[in-house]
């Protein structure tokens, strides 16, 4: 069977898996406005197995039409900071809105030698999206796989009196592989000199 044929199933398996973890809400607590996430975080965050420490920074800014998400992490084997394996990384998401309220899709950098395309799962393009969900705002990244599998990324981010609980699930083919849970404060910028 082509893998023309399975997409179709994989999708579908794929859109029923975000409804199915998808935190349930109460019809009187309406979707939070994106502008509620907007600020600065500083937290740590887990991997169980095998044991992983991150310490993260994220900071969710307003732009034209959307917002920006950037993430900086610290990811270490072990509980102290000041050891050998101690990895960085960094990215930024940028996400604007979509006729649908509370769904942004991310934002296409445009080049005037390019046109705007749809992204083509089947020549390993992501297909992404960002959506608030009461409290949540969820971060989806699915890729097919060479294999004809498909790999399916949620990392949301739910707002509490501290600052936001996170949670990322790598799933493939519907089965949750890899989980990270944590908790960041709302940090408020420091305008002293050193």
């Amino acid at each position: 069977m082509t893998a023309e044929r399975h997409f179709p199933r994989i999708a579908a398996t794929a859109l029923l898996a975000l409804l199915v973890l998808a935190p349930p809400t109460r019809a009187d607590s309406p979707d939070a406005a994106i502008e509620e996430f907007f600020g600065a975080y500083v937290g740590e965050a887990m991997i169980e197995e095998p044991a992983q420490f991150r310490d993260i920074i994220v900071s969710i800014n307003p732009i034209r039409n959307g917002f920006s998400i950037y993430t900086s992490t610290v990811i270490r084997t072990g509980p102290r900071r000041a050891v050998k394996d101690v990895k960085w990384r960094a990215e930024t998401q940028v996400f604007v809105r979509t006729g649908t309220p509370h769904v942004f899709e991310p934002m296409v950098r445009k080049s005037m030698f390019s046109e705007k395309r749809d992204p083509d799962l089947m020549a390993g393009d992501t297909l992404a999206w960002a959506s608030v969900r009461g409290r949540t705002l969820g971060v989806y990244a699915m890729n097919l796989l060479a294999d004809g599998h498909y790999e399916l990324r949620v990392f949301e981010r739910t707002l509490t009196e501290l600052g936001m609980d996170l949670s990322f699930v790598r799933y493939n083919d519907g089965l949750p592989v890899r989980e990270l849970r944590g908790s960041l404060a709302r940090a408020k910028q420091d305008d002293e000199p050193n």
